[in-house]
């Protein structure tokens, strides 16, 4: 069976070849002149369409939007690389250019989903309201796209002066839930306030924003808009309960210096921006809308000082692996503003996969401007220790928690590095002090009793840990490991047998898991099959401990 990396290679080299094949086929002398132009034509074409799909299948979408453009050239006409080469734009954040090939559609009777949205977003920077009217009822017909359409109407009839029209719009398609998606009444009623907001009803806007602030489900994104509401309305109170509920990964003093000096409603395009993110990413996670990252790009058109929608696309684009595009993205964000901490963490995120000491670096400067910054501290200790660098993982640790961040996760990250640094007693306070924060936290569980089971100590509190932490993940292989682990240090070697079988079918790759099987095979004399595992963890380990300590075992 080949590896993903050898199919790969095959796609490749045959695409590769096809497309050769196209441009070096010899044309027979035979052939009409017009004959021979004809079929270049068509071995161009095709070459390109080749092309493009290639650099899409490597997720390579500029390269793929601009082998569509110039396969049409050729076949201008061709309906299906007129949709590939619309999506391939869209999706690009060429809004213009998908337009424009929207429209090409249009004259030629190409019905295509959100053909309508780019020359909305149009509509919309013209100010051409009618016409925002009218395409947002094309959207509409999309039953995925429906609330997309429902904010870009209501807004419409706000710059028409139809205020009350707007707002009544909102209301309705919150009441009626049109997405079919339980977040969209959240997402309704958070336009509805900023709708009244902009209208100048405060009371108005109030109510609505008061609606949403006894919720407990709101999502960062919401948070921060509310919090924005809020701030310019001097509603200082409420502005520090919402901060208070943002994550860790946020500069929450920053946010509130930042939002303390908004004081006007944005531009009609910049609501309208925010309510196409906010819909697009309950669409996406209903998982009826693969167009996430166009309808990003359409918010960015709108609103070209959307440190939101930069992140979310530059986040989209680091999923795929296009880091390239992504560092671009996070590099337009305002180092000042409201998505700076977010994008200094998914910038480290990123430089992380290829080089940790680059990351380490790159966190360490940003900490040398804001030195009592706890949570940061706490992720130059997390870097620290994924590279074995534990001594400094745990100075920093210790400084994060000086610094007065309190969390159940920092506790049992600083437990790890005092237990790896065989700091025992030091190790054991903090994963008390981690389960006391979350008693239910599967991992803290997990890695105190198996550590406390590798040990040969307090085995029936092991046992109880990891119990509990299996019900918790019951399908963690490594978690059901570590209660097959604890069995056999306990003797129940039937039991071991049964948990570490099991724990092969849910993580057949991992050696240790392998290892640990094998000695519960050959601890009740299956003697064969314990060599088999103990080998074939052997062919896959990349550990030098483990390695000699199997084949250690195979020797005797």
């Amino acid at each position: 069976m080949f590896s993903f990396q050898a199919q790969k290679k095959w796609h490749h080299r045959l695409l590769f070849g096809v497309i050769l094949a196209f441009f070096c086929n010899v044309i027979t002398p035979s052939k009409s002149i017009a004959s021979k132009s004809q079929d270049l034509q068509m071995r161009s074409t095709a070459a390109n369409y080749l092309a493009a799909r290639q650099a899409l299948y490597f997720k390579d979408f500029r390269a793929s939007a601009s082998f569509y453009l110039t396969a049409l050239n050729s076949d201008h006409n061709n309906a299906g690389l007129l949709k590939q080469a619309f999506y391939a734009q869209y999706q690009l954040g060429n809004i213009d250019a998908a337009a424009t090939l929207a429209r090409e559609m249009e004259l030629l009777n190409i019905a295509s989903r959100f053909a309508s949205e780019p020359a909305t977003a149009q509509a919309i920077l013209m100010e051409d309201w009618d016409a925002v009217l009218v395409l947002a009822d094309l959207i509409a017909e999309d039953i995925d796209a429906q609330p997309v359409a429902a904010i870009m109407r209501a807004w419409a009839l706000v710059a028409k002066g139809q205020g009350p029209a707007g707002l009544s719009h909102l209301i309705q398609s919150s009441k009626t839930n049109i997405s079919g998606n339980k977040s969209a009444p959240t997402i309704f009623r958070m336009q509805a306030a900023r709708m009244a907001d902009y209208l100048g009803d405060s009371d108005e806007m109030l109510k609505f924003a008061d609606q949403l602030l006894k919720r407990n489900d709101l999502s960062s994104q919401l948070l921060l808009q509310l919090a924005s509401l809020y701030a310019r309305h001097n509603k200082n109170i409420k502005l520090g309960q919402l901060i208070a509920q943002l994550p860790n990964g946020f500069n929450k003093l920053k946010i509130r210096e930042v939002l303390s000096h908004q004081t006007t409603s944005p531009k009609i395009a910049h609501h309208i921006a925010a309510g196409i993110i906010d819909a697009s990413l309950i669409a996406n996670q209903s998982k009826n809308d693969n167009m996430l990252k166009a309808r990003l790009g359409l918010a960015l058109y709108l609103n070209p000082q959307s440190d939101r929608a930069r992140f979310l696309i530059a986040q989209t684009l680091s999923e795929i692996n296009q880091k390239q595009s992504a560092k671009e993205q996070l590099a337009a964000i305002d180092p000042n503003g409201v998505w700076s901490q977010p994008r200094l963490l998914l910038e480290v995120n990123i430089d992380r996969a290829d080089n940790i000491g680059l990351a380490i670096s790159h966190l360490q400067r940003s900490l040398d401007k804001d030195r009592k910054n706890a949570f940061l501290q706490k992720e130059l200790g997390d870097l620290y220790r994924i590279s074995d660098q534990l001594d400094k993982a745990r100075d920093a640790y210790l400084m994060a928690i000086s610094l007065g961040l309190s969390s159940a996760n920092l506790d049992r990250n600083l437990a790890i590095s005092y237990e790896q640094l065989e700091e025992d007693r030091l190790a054991e306070d903090s994963f008390q002090a981690a389960l006391k924060k979350n008693p239910q936290d599967p991992f803290t569980l997990n890695y105190l009793g198996y550590w406390w089971a590798d040990e040969g100590r307090n085995l029936e509190d092991a046992i109880g840990l990891i119990e509990r932490a299996v019900r918790l993940r019951p399908r963690s292989g490594y978690f059901v490991d570590s209660l097959g682990w604890v069995h056999f240090k306990l003797g129940n070697l039937d039991l071991a047998v049964a948990f570490l079988e099991q724990a092969t079918i849910l993580e057949p790759v991992d050696p240790v898991i392998s290892d640990h099987l094998g000695d519960a095979y050959w601890a009740t004399g299956r003697f064969v099959e314990a060599r088999f595992k103990w080998q074939y963890a052997l062919s896959i380990t990349d550990d030098d401990d483990l390695k000699a300590n199997l084949t250690a075992k195979l020797a005797r």
